[in-house]
């Protein structure tokens, strides 16, 4: 019998998500194109250096928890809202943003100034918030393989999409919360008849449950840089009109920007200019 190492690998990663979804842990996946060069040794007309494309793939366990906060969809149309009152601080905010302020200063001067040093007991370590519990712990980060995937194109980003639906019900029905079957036929919500965004009109949408989905309620965040969310919500919405929740990707939902490209041109700027 063939023996294939990465299936191994794979496996294992599976099961170490299994027991995280076990205990009622939920997680997102985190994805970014992986792009290298693959030269040969003497260039001829047929033989070239290859651009090789990729995508890494990871999932991401919450440190908080969210299952007790409402999923009703959005309070309010954007185009409504008084941005006044977004950025606009109450006076309770406002005094516990001082008190932050004044406990990130006194660190600064305690480990900037000698001076200062002998009050160094007095600062605590960490802001006191809510979840200081939570977040005193290590992230749980399970790597995934990388797929041989180009990011450029839908159609392949469509296989993408189609494996994160296959790893999901795979972790879900291996921690016994929905059947490992899927089932041949499925209801079929209607499509929202207006557009959350004009050139990605069916991919911000919050999905329809399904109640003959396996994998009913189950919604995973994907992450990913500007140009990861923009690929991979059209390639959503390429499938909007398909008939089963899997086939329309409903359980990777929503898709969210990470900005690390900024924080790395900004650390870049900052200690390399």
């Amino acid at each position: 019998m063939k023996y294939n190492l990465l299936d191994d690998i794979g496996d294992h990663f599976i099961d170490q998500a299994v027991k995280k979804v076990k205990e009622g842990e939920t997680f997102v996946y985190v994805l970014d194109n992986v792009d290298w060069m693959e030269k040969v040794h003497d260039m001829r007309s047929d033989a070239q250096n290859v651009d090789v494309h990729a995508v890494a793939t990871s999932l991401v366990f919450d440190r908080v928890l969210s299952k007790h906060l409402p999923d009703a969809g959005q309070q309010k149309s954007l185009a409504d809202c008084n941005m006044r009152e977004l950025v606009s601080l109450t006076d309770e905010e406002s005094c516990k943003l001082k008190e932050r302020y004044r406990f990130l200063l006194a660190r600064i001067l305690c480990e900037q100034f000698p001076g200062f040093r002998f009050l160094q007991d007095l600062v605590p370590t960490r802001l006191p918030h809510d979840n200081l519990e939570a977040m005193t712990r290590k992230s749980a980060v399970v790597p995934f393989p990388v797929l041989l995937k180009d990011e450029k194109k839908y159609t392949e980003v469509v296989d993408v999409l189609d494996q994160l639906e296959t790893w999901t019900h795979e972790i879900y029905s291996k921690a016994g919360l929905c059947s490992t079957a899927v089932p041949a036929s499925y209801q079929h919500p209607d499509l929202p008849s207006t557009s959350s965004r004009p050139d990605q009109p069916a991919s911000h949408f919050r999905p329809v449950p399904a109640t003959s989905d396996p994998l009913q309620n189950v919604k995973v965040p994907c992450f990913g840089d500007q140009l990861s969310r923009v690929r991979f919500a059209g390639a959503k919405d390429l499938r909007s009109g398909s008939h089963t929740p899997r086939d329309r990707f409903d359980h990777i939902y929503p898709f969210r920007i990470v900005d690390w490209h900024t924080k790395r041109s900004f650390l870049k700027v900052l200690y390399i200019s």
